[in-house]
């Protein structure tokens, strides 16, 4: 796909508050859906070597099975200790049923 959107996953295959792994272009990827919208981030929490894909998501809010630190989806700041670090966050956008992910628009957001 053009300016830099890659397919992530089929929309019926993330539930309601939930999360799931995608891997685009070797990237690990985590895909996560809040009040019918999508949201993408890096799979890995910038306090431990986890991947966020295997957390909980509670409203927009994603938490490390790690530490439990939390972080959320929508921008990626930091919420709770032990995280202090945004984790990286992706446009996303749906067609015909297909959840989409920005990768090469410059850097991600922080």
């Amino acid at each position: 796909m053009s300016d830099g959107w890659h397919y992530a996953i089929d929309a019926d295959e993330v539930e309601e508050e939930d999360v799931m792994p995608a891997e685009i272009d070797g990237r690990e990827i985590a895909i996560y859906c809040v009040e019918g919208e999508f949201y993408a981030s890096v799979d890995r929490c910038t306090h431990g070597d986890a991947q966020l894909s295997e957390g909980i998501v509670i409203d927009d809010v994603i938490e490390c099975p790690l530490h439990q630190g939390r972080f959320c989806v929508r921008d990626g700041r930091a919420l709770s200790p032990p995280v202090s670090d945004p984790i990286a966050t992706f446009p996303t956008k749906v067609e015909d049923g297909k959840v989409y992910v920005q990768l090469s628009s410059g850097s991600p957001t922080a």
